[in-house]
């Protein structure tokens, strides 16, 4: 432990910023960050990411964010808290640094964090473990799941919301400088209702069109939580598309467990298809054997292009500590799993690290094609 990462466990709360209406809207002209990645230190080249695990969860709580319509400001969540039980949320700074820097020691190079409002979003946090951890953290942007959504939802307009995001990507989020580099992960669906088809509710609709909105806007790429059954999937990517997103720009998250025939709807579309929630304590083999039967399928089949693979860590359980695969089950269990059913080391690399590049890469703002 070193010591910096000692000190922040040691106790101390940091303010993020002064308190920021998050309604205003973005006056500053839109800058132009096509051919770069943006993590919470700033820009780099997409050569300078490495291995890149797209879906995870450095710190995580599920709240409610506060009313979208009055100033607020966050606490950093690096203060020491109780110690998180084997079921809680990920909310202890010196558990998530050693946590990540297992991926970093394993030669990563970076950590896409889709936590945004809902599941407590803390922008200064993940520019200190970046910082002290030596990994790209890319932070998320727009909201989550319907049971998250902050309790003024209905009376935001997709402007509204659209004005959020726009300023998270390009000036800063939550009162810092520190912007948000992916739009995601944007939720679809609910725990209850999982794969169930049923119609998208109003605030959901009006959630995707606000992220692919400002999507277009910004040049930033999207990244989708998607619970729904498939008509949903494509009723969802309708929505991107009809914003004038082009949907290689979209991840589909939690879809590659998906039967085959929704994995290869998704694949048409043109979308990228994410195998993640790995590593949960127990770690059952044949839940190993299902995963890499199902990516080496995919592969075989002509869309190694359109892979992602992370862990979507966000629960104790999956910590090495509690037990679970940790930031590194990917590497240590399902690449060699991959591996030894004939997969090349170049299609491994593809995966782990061109796609994410490609997927990552900002390209030039575009004008709206829809009006408010």
């Amino acid at each position: 432990m070193n010591k910096f990462n000692s000190r922040l466990g040691a106790g101390i709360i940091l303010a993020i910023g002064a308190p920021a209406c998050a309604l205003a809207q973005v006056n500053a002209p839109i800058p132009n960050i096509a051919g770069k990645v943006q993590t919470v230190n700033g820009l780099i080249d997409p050569s300078a990411l490495g291995e890149t695990l797209m879906h995870e969860h450095i710190f995580i709580d599920f709240k409610k964010p506060p009313p979208m319509t009055q100033p607020f400001s966050e606490i950093a969540v690096i203060k020491r808290l109780p110690k998180p039980g084997p079921h809680d949320e990920l909310t202890d700074f010196n558990e998530s640094l050693d946590a990540i820097l297992d991926f970093k020691n394993e030669g990563g190079g970076t950590i896409v964090d889709v936590t945004n409002f809902g599941l407590t979003r803390d922008p200064l946090a993940l520019r200190l473990v970046s910082r002290a951890s030596g990994l790209n953290v890319v932070m998320g942007a727009g909201w989550y799941m319907l049971p998250f959504h902050p309790p003024d939802m209905d009376q935001l307009t997709v402007q509204q919301l659209t004005d959020i995001i726009v300023r998270d990507v390009t000036v800063g989020a939550q009162g810092t400088n520190i912007r948000s580099g992916v739009i995601g992960e944007v939720g679809v669906g609910d725990f209850d209702d999982r794969k169930k088809p049923h119609p998208l509710f109003p605030n959901v609709i009006k959630s995707i069109r606000a992220s692919a909105r400002a999507a277009r806007i910004t040049g930033a790429p999207m990244n989708v939580h998607n619970f729904e059954a498939l008509p949903e999937m494509m009723q969802t990517l309708d929505i991107i598309q009809s914003e004038g997103v082009d949907l290689h720009r979209v991840v589909m998250s939690h879809t590659g467990r998906r039967p085959a025939n929704e994995i290869e709807a998704i694949f048409a579309r043109g979308a990228y298809v994410e195998w993640d929630y790995l590593g949960q304590a127990p770690l059952p083999p044949e839940n190993e054997k299902q995963v890499i039967d199902s990516l080496v399928a995919m592969i075989k089949a002509g869309h190694a292009a359109q892979i992602i693979i992370s862990h979507d860590i966000c629960t104790q359980p999956q910590l090495k500590i509690n037990g679970g695969g940790g930031y590194t089950y990917v590497n240590d269990v399902i690449l060699p799993g991959l591996k030894a059913q004939g997969i090349s080391d170049a299609t491994v690399h593809q995966i782990m690290y061109e796609n994410p590049a490609r997927a990552l890469t900002f390209v030039a703002p575009q004008p709206v094609l829809r009006q408010p």
